[in-house]
């Protein structure tokens, strides 16, 4: 069973804060993969095949060294000689070494074979590497969209059992027919039963993720992958998959393989030549014969002429053989070539439109929002908020197959490259969408981009910081135990300092560390999204510079304080100034950050639109 999205949310938080024995975020994708890969079947026969390809290569360099044979022999015997019945005791013992010196160099063609035969083993074993990674890849992707979409819907149900009880009221009124209210009735009938077929999905797609993994898939992020130069020339791409695609080298070096058995075939019509040497070592014969061989040495020399027609056959079927590998790779390579072009057209079409599917969803929840309002004011039919609401939820949907489109054709681009393992490892990056475009509130992606609300502060006594700066009508501070660690005199002026020097240099661990475990960003964002985000903004800054002016400070409790100061920040080519209020706690004798939310400028209602590079 699949929690809501606020129970998600809460879980998580839960987790992060120690409180729950699970942990609430899975690993990254690139870490599964790498976790799990070697511990598939696949994998396991594919390398149990390869070790059997290398022990052929073993037993086949025997063939060129000589063979040692030792014979001993004790016999006990009754003879007759010259009508004399004799008891014969024999002790004897032989020794031969013997050398293939000559048999048209088939051994040498059979050990280029078993060659080619283990690199195709090798290649296979890349080849089923890449494709569990996929499988693994797009089983994540799977999850995560199902997930997303069901979140969409959730939503969507949410604000369809709200205007149904507003055309409850209106129906109860006499305001407006009863055939309104069976109008809400069959569309959410409709989204309950497509929210029981996606649940349906869900279940099988975590359980092949379980299969896959061996793990639950809890908070999995979208992944993604970023683009690398050559993936935008469609030739080079293709010529690039053709080199290195694992399938297309293995049915190549089968090729091969066949090709040198057409050499071992041709090895068997000439005379195979073999060297031996024949040694006794020792003969103990009781009674002694009249004339037996007691130490003896032989050097003999052998050929073996073949006749008939096998070895014609063998050649026959050897030249047939190749034949059907090398058809079979030219096939092979035909059907890559055709699937490279096909994902590839895919993969362009789908980043193509995906900065439209997210227009289409800003666009829908504007419309959505504006029909509810005009039928309030009876300008809009009941009909024409369902279809505005179900076009909503298809747009979120269409962004969010998007997403997982890309990631799954690139992930199976790289795997045909067999480049899949390496960039999940170099090039993983997690996609983050904007959590607004999964509400149904009309979204504003200027605004959204600000990593904190804006709140219109009320004006409250202030104390400067700064001696020069202090106002001449300035209330005094309220008194401070300077005593105490971490005292307001001194301690948040020093852990702002720090909390910018670790900003400024990138250290993701150290920022982190300024806030509140379960710190709340606001705009209904988790603990964990946050996190991910600022770890992007903070650690993949260009060259940032933060300088913080006209500090103030504010104490409400002994434990309790503000700061207000503004914020100049640049990085790269980017520049903003805001004003900021920090709101800091105690906690085990250490200043935290509890909020952060940017003020509006001084004689604006409403703050300009900010970054989310510009926290």
């Amino acid at each position: 069973m699949t929690l809501p999205l606020p129970a998600r949310r809460l879980a998580a938080a839960l987790a992060a804060c120690g409180l729950l024995g699970t942990p609430a975020l899975a690993a990254p994708l690139p870490v599964v993969v790498d976790k799990v890969l070697l511990q598939q079947p696949s994998v396991r026969s594919a390398q149990a095949l390869l070790r059997a390809a290398e022990a052929q290569i073993t037993q086949v360099r025997s063939d060129f060294l000589p063979s040692l044979g030792l014979s001993y022999r004790n016999s006990d015997a009754r003879d007759e000689t010259q009508g004399r019945p004799v008891d014969r005791n024999v002790r004897r013992s032989d020794a031969s070494l013997r050398w293939n010196v000559f048999n048209g160099a088939a051994d040498t063609h059979r050990l280029r074979s078993a060659g080619f035969t283990r690199d195709a083993a090798d290649a296979d074993l890349d080849s089923v590497l890449e494709q569990v990674a996929f499988e693994i890849t797009e089983a994540y992707a799977d999850v995560v969209r199902l997930r997303q979409t069901m979140d969409s819907l959730q939503a969507t149900i949410a604000r369809q059992e709200r205007v149904e009880a507003n055309v409850a009221q209106r129906v109860d009124a006499g305001r407006i027919s009863s055939a309104e209210l069976d109008l809400m009735h069959v569309r959410l009938i409709q989204s309950r039963t497509l929210l029981g077929q996606l649940r349906a999905q869900l279940g099988t797609a975590e359980y092949r993720y379980r299969l896959l993994t061996g793990e639950a898939p809890n908070d999995l992020i979208t992944p993604g992958i970023r683009p690398a130069k050559g993936d935008a020339d469609i030739d080079a791409l293709v010529e690039r998959i053709h080199e290195r695609n694992p399938r297309l080298r293995a049915a190549l070096q089968r090729s091969s393989a066949r090709k040198a058995d057409i050499g071992v075939a041709r090895g068997s019509f000439f005379p195979a030549v073999d060297l031996s040497l024949n040694k006794r070592l020792d003969n103990n014969t009781i009674p002694v014969p009249v004339s037996d061989t007691d130490r003896a040495a032989q050097l003999q020399v052998s050929i073996d002429i073949p006749l008939g027609g096998k070895n014609l056959g063998r050649h026959t079927e050897a030249i047939e053989r190749h034949q059907a590998a090398q058809a079979d790779a030219d096939d092979l390579l035909m059907k890559v070539s055709r699937e490279i072009t096909d994902l590839y057209r895919q993969l362009a079409e789908t980043r193509e439109i995906a900065p439209l599917t997210e227009q289409r969803v800003i666009a829908a929840q504007r419309v959505a929002a504006a029909y509810e309002l005009h039928f309030e004011a009876g300008r809009r039919s009941l009909n024409d908020v369902s279809i505005a609401q179900e076009d909503l939820f298809n747009a979120q949907r269409a962004l969010i197959e998007n997403h997982a489109q890309q990631t799954t054709l690139q992930a199976q681009l790289l795997s045909l490259a067999g480049e899949l393992r390496e960039t999940l490892r170099t090039r993983y990056q997690p996609v983050f969408i904007a959590p607004e475009l999964f509400g149904t509130t009309p979204y504003n992606p200027a605004l959204a981009a600000a990593p904190v609300p804006v709140v219109d502060a009320p004006p409250a006594p202030e104390m400067e910081l700064s001696p020069a700066n202090t106002p001449k009508a300035a209330k005094p501070a309220p008194p401070i135990n300077t005593a105490e660690e971490g005292s307001t005199a001194s301690g948040p002026e020093q852990r702002l300092t720090a909390w910018v020097a670790a900003w400024a240099a990138g250290d993701f661990a150290a920022y982190r560390a300024f806030y509140l475990a379960n710190f709340q960003p606001g705009k209904g964002r988790s603990t964990l999204e946050w996190e991910n985000e600022r770890r992007l903004r903070v650690s993949q800054a260009q060259s940032p510079a933060i300088r913080i002016d006209n500090l103030k400070l504010r104490q409400h409790t002994a434990d309790r304080m503000s700061t207000r100061f503004t914020q100049r920040y640049s990085a790269g080519h980017y520049r903003d100034t805001v004003r900021k209020q920090i709101d800091w706690v105690k906690e085990d004798g250490q200043w935290k950050i509890a909020a952060e939310r940017v003020l509006p400028q001084a004689g604006a209602h409403a703050a300009p639109a900010q970054t989310e590079a510009s926290q």
